[in-house]
């Protein structure tokens, strides 16, 4: 079976938040997911999405670039690999300075909420990314890995980062549940099947259900990723 990868571009992109950013989905089409998704994308300095509000919880996933996200009324500087949670209710922005390295790419995950945020995480800002010290080992020891999202947080799907390094190979799996990798740092060759593809930074790799799978690390260096699924 063909690997079904997909990654950003901005020449296939369309307006967004009133013509303030362009975006387009993250997942291919051939996927249906319990929540719904876009890039966001600012290409120049000094540029800012149109602020808003909504009653869906969401996250952002930084791909690229640097800038601020606002939320709340409070702004914290975000780079490729920082996760941003946005709870239901609260305005919010992303915006690139004068200063900021631009474009900056972004990924929206958006759903209907769960469970409420708890009042006092409201009015703050939230946000994250890998750490390798406090990782965990994961897949018969042959990752390291950790949850994305906080657990306040409550999702319609499962999530995890995976690392690996120096040629490391993932343990080979297969599950009944829908997948998808977002790459975020690093090279490596993702499996699936009988097909092999290399993935870089910023691609999106469909994993379908039932399918054995597995991620290699490049020989001299490491490969980021997360992980999101749910039953299909």
């Amino acid at each position: 079976m063909a690997i079904i990868k997909r990654r950003f571009d901005p020449a296939n992109a369309v307006p967004g938040h009133e013509g303030t950013i362009i975006g387009s989905n993250v997942l291919p089409d051939s996927m249906t997911a319990p929540f719904w998704h876009q890039y966001g994308y600012l290409q120049n300095n000094g540029t800012a999405m149109a602020g808003h509000a909504h009653p869906t919880d969401e996250i952002y996933i930084v791909f690229s670039g640097t800038g601020y996200v606002i939320v709340g009324g409070k702004n914290h500087p975000v780079s490729a690999g920082d996760l941003v949670v946005i709870p239901a209710g609260e305005w919010h922005t992303m915006m690139c300075t004068d200063k900021d390295e631009a474009p900056l790419l972004w990924a929206a995950i958006w759903w209907d909420v769960i469970e409420p945020v708890p009042n006092e995480l409201l009015g703050d800002i939230h946000v994250s990314r890998f750490n390798k010290e406090k990782a965990y080992p994961d897949h018969q020891n042959t990752i390291l890995a950790d949850k994305i999202v906080p657990s306040f947080l409550k999702t319609p799907f499962d999530h995890s980062y995976g690392y690996m390094e120096n040629g490391n190979t993932m343990e080979l799996h297969a599950h009944p549940a829908e997948e998808f990798y977002i790459v975020y740092s690093g090279n490596g060759i993702v499996t699936i099947g009988d097909e092999q593809s290399e993935v870089s930074p910023g691609d999106v790799i469909e994993v379908p259900p039932n399918v054995m799978h597995t991620m290699t690390a490049p020989e001299n260096g490491s490969i980021t990723w997360t992980a999101f699924w749910w039953n299909a």
